[in-house]
């Protein structure tokens, strides 16, 4: 691995204290293709699955729906504490559509066919009650997983949805086989509102102190993405925004290719500052954006997943200097491999020239100051989600234009529209629509990911 940090290269001499951003990325080396396909660690991966009622609605094209309203066998239901339409149908009438479950067993039947013979898995489907339907198996054996996810279908665990439940017995599971040299996942797909969000962040709690990391995936509108999203940045894992139920089997392919790729675990950045030099904020930059805490001496960036290589956007205050070259601070990346204790494997200083020359002072850095706009949208839409929710109506308005207008300059048409969009609902309404807040949510952390 290589460790590169990119600074404005400088800064002006004044009588004042200055901010100063700095761009750290891990970098796979040449040999990185390689691991994947040879000593990547084998994977551990347990599969948390929503069966509840409102996984088996079919999903209707509008012209099935406008006929079996015409005959009288539509009505509206709540179920998992959201209003949804249900169908009384006869016996013997068929309705050929879809459901979130079929593509659900459609993703599990796509997992069994990646999963390799040194692997392992296992699989909880969850609603009222949570079922263990595959116990922790080798991966020799995905004909479990393949039969398994045929019978979702015809169990019945009751109509609300306790999240909780079916992450205890899948870190139960996943504890069989979890090892220093094992990649461990959990990976969570739910569409509604969970009772026991505690309950949830107990368990993904505990399974960080396994070294369980855990991914979550939300399906629809209908679901918390405040938690889903919240469990997912405390174990290190992945965060999905699933509208489109055909799209599940592509989430669980993403998300099972990335454990797949890691050989390096455990990463961490260790700086080392001056005395008159204050690390203020941090902040993930890649593969999604995300707070982390602001302690120099620890910065946990997780595993290293090949194809989405972590970096990390620092702000730094450092204090007035005359004209000269300065290290700001001495950055240490520390990372494990498998069956290994944690060792030292890129250490790279951050320098910067302390200048009086305005043409010198007003140079950037274009990738580093691409990042600072992404993060400021990101922080941007955090901020007003807070603000609506407590009623500043003004503040959250403002700072949702901004942060459209930045994004729309940056190319991020669709998701700089929505922000304008949401800004003018809430002036309108008092807050924003279910559907608007998990675009801005989830959009402004995936900025840093490639379009398809």
């Amino acid at each position: 691995m290589n460790l590169r940090c990119t600074v404005n290269p400088y800064i002006p001499v004044t009588n004042q204290r200055h901010l100063v951003y700095a761009l750290l990325e891990i970098e796979p080396g040449p040999d990185a293709a390689a691991q994947t396909t040879t000593t990547t660690a084998p994977l551990n991966v347990g599969l948390v699955v929503d069966a509840s009622e409102s996984m088996s609605i079919p999903i209707l094209s509008d012209q099935q729906f406008r006929e079996l309203s015409a005959k009288g066998m539509a009505k509206q239901k709540i179920v998992d504490g959201v209003s949804v339409w249900q169908f009384e149908v006869p016996r013997g009438f068929k309705i050929e559509a879809p459901s979130n479950l079929d593509f659900t067993i459609q993703a599990l039947h796509a997992v069994a066919g990646r999963l390799r013979p040194e692997d392992h898995f296992s699989l909880v489907a969850f609603a009222e009650d949570a079922l263990l339907m595959v116990p922790n198996t080798s991966g020799s054996n995905v004909d479990l997983l393949r039969q398994a996810a045929k019978r979702l279908q015809q169990i019945d665990l009751g109509d609300e949805t306790f999240m909780a439940r079916g992450m205890e017995q899948c870190l139960k599971q996943v504890g069989v086989n979890a090892a220093a040299d094992i990649v461990s996942r959990m990976v969570v797909l739910t569409d509604g509102y969970t009772k026991d969000s505690a309950g949830c962040r107990e368990w993904v709690t505990q399974a960080q102190a396994e070294g369980v990391t855990v991914s979550t995936m939300g399906l629809g509108l209908d679901f918390n993405e405040e938690l889903l999203i919240d469990l997912a940045e405390a174990s290190g894992g992945h965060s999905y925004f699933i509208q489109d139920p055909a799209d599940i089997p592509d989430a669980f392919a993403e998300e099972l290719s990335a454990a797949q790729s890691v050989y390096w675990r455990d990463l961490t950045l260790t700086l080392t500052l001056p005395t008159d030099v204050v690390l203020r904020r941090a902040h993930r930059a890649s593969p999604t954006i995300a707070h982390i805490a602001a302690n120099p001496d620890k910065i946990s960036l997780g595993d290293l997943e090949v194809q989405q290589p972590p970096a990390v956007l620092l702000e730094l205050v450092v204090p007035p200097r005359p004209v000269g070259s300065y290290r700001l601070a001495q950055a240490t990346l520390r990372a494990r491999a498998p069956s290994a204790s944690l060792q030292d494997v890129a250490q790279e200083d951050l320098l910067i020239r302390y200048t009086e020359r305005p043409s010198e002072a007003q140079q950037t850095h274009p990738e580093l100051m691409a990042a600072v706009q992404r993060v400021s949208a990101f922080k941007l839409q955090g901020q007003a989600i807070e603000e609506a929710r407590q009623g500043n109506i003004a503040g959250a308005t403002r700072r949702l234009r901004r942060a459209g207008e930045h994004l729309i300059e940056m190319g991020q048409k669709d998701l700089g529209q929505t922000m304008l969009s949401e800004a003018s609902k809430i002036e309108k309404d008092g807050k924003m629509s279910s559907e608007g807040t998990k675009k801005l949510r989830y959009g402004t952390r995936k900025l840093t990911r490639p379009k398809k």
